[in-house]
């Protein structure tokens, strides 16, 4: 049923409860009948009478209380000892009966409408007044004490439910959050009776006291089993029911008042219980010795524990044993508790403990949120008496102009390192895919990954893993190779101050995609820049060189300057690759058939040149160069090597594509025995450059050059 609710519903459902019993608890504090007094025990002697500071009273010595009668006969002389807050530190069972019945005769006589009281002044003067109880204590006479142990209470409740209902399933977070439940049953109890103002019925009293006692037990109880289990398993989850048993037939036999007194009822198993948790404390550290991740759990836990518990046994419970007085009132002792879920806090943030991430902290604070403003609404109804609507408009005003910025900077101090700056993050990896050399990219890289993570150790892995991830429960966080570069094991976060968690390996997996873009692109930008000066190499070969051998080769000074001309324009197209997409064909065939006619007039070869054009289909640009740059390259080494008389060019262009044929009478090759120079080269660069296909055969005589060209839409 409980597995259906998200843990935010859950918490939400727990927190209600919480004030609900925080609502139960104060309403037992105020339903008390009140004289409107501040009364204080008589510091220097064992019967002292009650002193009665009164608001209005300001100088001299203040009056004593001395006696509580209801009219009718019945009086009870008063003295210190009614103003105990902790009966527990009576010496014996029969002292706290009577102590008991005494609470219970005085609390009858406040029940009545109108009180008798006797008061004596500082010069000895014994007056005797008339006067009506309140029969509601507001909310404003209940002293600071009361509404500290109610926060000490509720905070753990809080927090401990908080941790539950992130890992519900975990036996240790199930002992932790009963540990809240033991703090809030405790505090709860004891800031209703030792806040009192005179006198409770007796026999609520004498539950409280109990309610006290069991959760001080159940408290030091579960603290040993969660010792026992979290962050070793010591003993087998069934050993973890002596302690309940133990401690539990403690309690009862205290309740029963079966022992001599209080201090072996509650306040030697109260020692006893703390002896234990210290004992399995050093148990853990033995037992984690050589594993630094439960090193860490266990010394932020356990100094919370030792911390916050032990101040309350040495400040209350040890001196109550051995009769001396307590150094500090019991409700402010209570802040010690506080110490442990501050421990909890530091470690979750610090070294995830129960796992918890810092998501989880967001869920806390928008439930204390909600608290507060709870809280402030009910505090400004019942003890301003505001009405609602505006009781409702402060609170939440006071919850967004001081709580919401806390909220921020608690987050921000929880979360350990400040955002990383994305621009930052972007030119740092800019300066790694850009690096002049291999060396001086794998060092940028390893700086900027030092960087972000500030490991205390950084290694190169040798795992292939695809995606960064985490190791050894976030003691390591392992990055993948990226292009050429290899892949890091990165150790202990923040030099060893936490663990890695997944938003450390969120920010890797950016950073190594950014890098992987980055470095791609420049692969890109550097395949273009070769491909460029490649295209213009093979262009200068084939059609610069061939022009420039017909002006070499021309005896006419004006035709000589005409190829020149003609070279240099090319030039500055092949420079710009300026040439249009698409050109008309016969435009184009008709030029270079003037051009190469020239070339081979001047060489002495005839040229017979068949061109079949079908309209409205124009040439890309690749395609015209690539046919230029085969007709001048073919009747280049038509000139220079063949030997040959007659050079002949057959062109057949239509919707099926281009077909360029080639053949002269020349003395031919071999083409499996000749090595290919950069023109035969060039040649078949340029036609795979685009899906074209060239062949070069032997014609026998001579040589057949074959180019096809694939079809181009109209």
């Amino acid at each position: 049923m409980l597995g259906r609710f998200t843990p935010l519903a859950m918490l939400s459902l727990l927190t209600a409860v919480g004030l609900a019993l925080t609502a139960i608890a104060v309403s037992l504090a105020t339903e008390q009948p009140t004289l409107g007094m501040a009364l204080s025990a008589q510091r220097g002697a064992r019967d002292a009478l009650i002193e009665v500071v009164r608001p209005s009273q300001r100088s001299g010595a203040p009056d004593r209380l001395v006696s509580v009668g209801d009219g009718r006969g019945s009086i009870v002389e008063l003295h210190a000892g009614d103003l105990v807050a902790e009966p527990d530190t009576l010496e014996t069972y029969a002292a706290m009966e009577a102590f008991f019945a005494r609470q219970t005769e005085i609390f009858s006589i406040l029940q009545q409408p109108r009180v008798h009281i006797q008061t004596q002044d500082g010069d000895g003067k014994v007056s005797q007044t008339e006067m009506s109880l309140s029969p509601h204590r507001p909310l404003h006479d209940l002293p600071t004490i009361f509404w500290g142990q109610i926060f000490v209470g509720f905070s753990s409740f809080l927090i401990g439910a908080w941790v539950w209902c992130l890992r519900r399933e975990d036996i240790v977070t199930k002992l932790f959050a009963l540990t809240g439940v033991s703090i809030m049953a405790s505090a709860y109890s004891a800031a209703i009776y030792s806040t009192r103002e005179l006198a409770i019925d007796g026999g609520l009293f004498r539950v409280l006291s109990a309610i006290n006692h069991a959760g001080a037990l159940a408290f030091g109880v579960l603290m040993i089993a969660l010792l026992l289990s979290y962050p070793r398993q010591l003993v087998t989850p069934r050993w973890l029911a002596l302690p309940v048993i133990l401690f539990g037939a403690w309690w009862l036999a205290d309740t029963m008042w079966l022992f001599s007194g209080p201090q072996t009822g509650i306040h030697l198993p109260v020692v006893v219980a703390m002896a234990a948790i210290i004992v399995c404390t050093v148990l853990q550290f033995v037992k984690t010795k050589g594993n630094p991740q439960e090193r860490a759990v266990l010394r932020w836990f356990n100094l919370g524990v030792l911390t916050g518990a032990g101040g309350f046994v040495a400040t209350i419970i040890a001196p109550n044993l051995f009769g001396l007085p307590a150094p500090l009132a019991q409700g402010y002792a209570f802040l010690f508790f506080l110490l442990i879920y501050a421990g909890l806090a530091l470690g979750v943030a610090r070294y995830r403990l129960f796992d918890l991430d810092r998501w989880a902290f967001r869920i806390l604070f928008y439930l204390l949120g909600a608290a507060l403003l709870v809280g402030l609404d009910a505090l400004l109804i019942y003890a301003v008496a505001l009405d609602r609507t505006p009781a409702f408009g402060l609170a939440l005003l006071a919850v967004g102009v001081l709580y919401l910025p806390c909220r921020d900077m608690l987050a921000h101090r929880f979360s350990g390192r400040r955002p990383h700056d994305r621009m930052e993050q972007f030119q740092a990896i800019v300066e790694v895919a850009l690096a002049p050399s291999a060396a001086e990219q794998e060092a940028r890289w390893k700086r900027l990954l030092a960087s972000s993570f500030h490991p205390l150790q950084m290694t190169q892995g040798e795992s292939r893993i695809k995606r960064p991830r985490l190791q050894s429960d976030g003691l390591r966080l392992e990055i993948p190779s990226v292009g050429t570069l290899p892949s890091w094991m990165l150790d202990h976060a923040d030099n060893g101050r936490k663990l890695f968690s997944t938003r450390d390996t969120k920010l890797a997996l950016e950073l190594c995609t950014m890098l992987t873009h980055s470095m791609d692109s420049r692969r890109s930008f550097d395949a273009g820049v070769t491909e460029e000066r490649s295209r213009i190499a093979r262009d200068m070969h084939d059609n610069i060189g061939v022009q420039l051998l017909g002006a070499l080769h021309s005896r006419e000074a004006d035709r000589k300057d005409g190829l020149i001309r003609d070279a240099l324009a090319d030039l500055r197209d092949i420079i710009n690759n300026a040439s249009s997409p698409r050109l008309e064909p016969a435009e184009i065939f008709a030029d270079l058939r003037i051009e190469i006619s020239e070339h081979l007039e001047i060489a002495g070869i005839e040229l017979d040149w068949v061109a079949e054009v079908e309209d409205g289909l124009p040439l890309p640009a690749p395609a015209i160069h690539a046919l230029r740059s085969i007709v001048r390259e073919a009747s280049g080494n038509a000139i220079k090597h063949a030997g040959a008389t007659r050079l002949t060019i057959d062109i057949r262009h239509g919707r099926t594509g281009l077909i360029l044929v080639i053949t002269d009478d020349g003395k031919g090759f071999d083409p499996t025995a000749v090595t290919s120079g950069n023109g035969l080269t060039n040649m078949r660069t340029r036609m795979s450059g685009f899906d074209g296909s060239i062949s070069i055969d032997d014609a026998k005589p001579g040589t057949r050059i074959t180019a096809r060209f694939p079809p181009v839409e109209a």
